[in-house]
C-alpha cells in the first residue's frame, strides 16, 4: 500500500536478499561493481509475524498508551508526514513540550540504536522512552496494561499471538513488529544500487560519486545510509572550534 510515497507493510513476509540469489548465469560486470557498493538497497520485504504486525498497528495509533488518552505514537510518529510530525519540538500530553524534534519511524528497523543520542539498543526498549516521559505520554505499565486489558478485541488478540497474553513485553515487541515493516524500498536509488544504471540522471550520479569522493560516505553507508555507528566530530578538524558560535539551528540538539 502506497503511503505519503513510501511502502507500507501489506502482508508480504519473504525476505528479499540484498543481492540476487546465485543462478546459473554470471552477473555482469557492472552488477557486481553495485553489490559492493558501501550503500545498500533496502529490502523490499522483511520477514515478519503477520499477525504481530497488525496487532502492533493498532497499538501504535492508540492514544489509550498515554495518561490522558490523546497520545498515540503515531501523534508524533505520523505516517503522512514523513514518521514524523514537521514540529522544532514534539509536544506530548497537556501540549507540553519537548526537548527535541521527532525522528522519523520509517526504515528504523535499519538503525542499530534509537533516539538522536541512541540511548536505546532495540526498538522493543525506545518504546519506554515515550511512554515514561513526563512531556510525551506520561503514564507507566501499571496504568495502560488495565486499560488493554479491559478491551476484549485486545484480549482475544494478545491470546491469539502471544501466550502469555498483555504484557508490557508483549507489547513492545507488537509495536517493534510494526515498526519494522515500516520500510521504504524501491526508490530510485535503491534500483540504482540495484544496477539499474538508467535510474538516476546523469547529475544525480555525479552527485553520487562527489558524495562518495569527498568522504560523506565515511559515516553515511549501509542499507539505511546512515544510522548504524556513532561517530565523533572533530576527526578531520576541530569542529566545535571551525563552526563558529552556537545559533538557532542548533537548538534542541544538546543532547545528541
Amino acid at each position: 500500500m502506497a503511503l505519503a510515497g513510501v511502502a507500507v507493510w501489506t502482508g508480504q513476509i519473504a525476505l528479499a536478499p540484498s543481492a540476487p540469489a546465485a543462478t546459473g548465469e554470471h552477473y555482469s560486470d557492472v552488477a557486481d561493481a553495485f553489490h559492493s557498493q558501501a550503500l545498500k538497497p533496502l529490502p523490499e520485504t522483511l520477514n515478519l509475524d503477520p499477525s504481530k504486525v497488525a496487532l502492533g498497528q493498532r497499538l501504535f495509533n492508540d492514544p489509550r498508551l498515554s495518561a490522558d488518552d490523546t497520545v498515540a505514537c503515531s501523534t508524533c510518529h505520523n505516517l503522512a508526514m514523513g514518521g514524523a510530525d514537521r514540529q522544532a519540538r514534539s509536544r506530548g500530553i497537556g501540549g507540553r513540550e519537548g526537548e527535541v524534534n521527532t525522528p522519523t519511524v520509517f526504515n528504523s528497523a535499519f538503525s542499530f540504536a534509537h533516539f538522536w543520542d541512541g540511548r536505546a539498543a532495540s526498538l522493543e526498549d525506545q518504546v519506554d522512552g515515550p511512554l515514561h516521559h513526563p512531556c510525551e505520554m506520561g503514564s507507566n505499565w501499571r496504568e495502560v496494561i488495565p486499560k488493554l486489558e479491559a478491551d476484549p478485541e485486545y484480549f482475544a488478540s494478545f491470546k491469539m499471538v502471544y501466550p502469555g497474553g498483555i504484557t508490557a513485553d508483549n507489547v513492545k515487541d507488537a509495536i517493534a513488529t510494526f515498526e519494522r515493516s515500516l520500510i521504504t524500498p524501491n526508490s530510485r536509488f535503491d534500483r540504482f544500487l540495484r544496477g539499474e544504471v538508467n535510474a538516476l540522471s546523469s547529475e544525480e550520479q555525479s552527485g553520487y560519486q562527489m558524495f562518495k569522493s569527498y568522504g560523506c560516505v565515511a559515516c553515511h553507508q549501509g542499507v539505511n545510509i546512515g544510522g548504524n555507528m556513532f561517530q565523533t566530530f572533530g576527526v578531520v578538524g576541530d569542529y566545535f572550534n571551525d563552526r563558529g558560535e552556537v545559533g538557532d539551528a542548533d537548538l534542541g540538539r544538546f543532547n545528541v
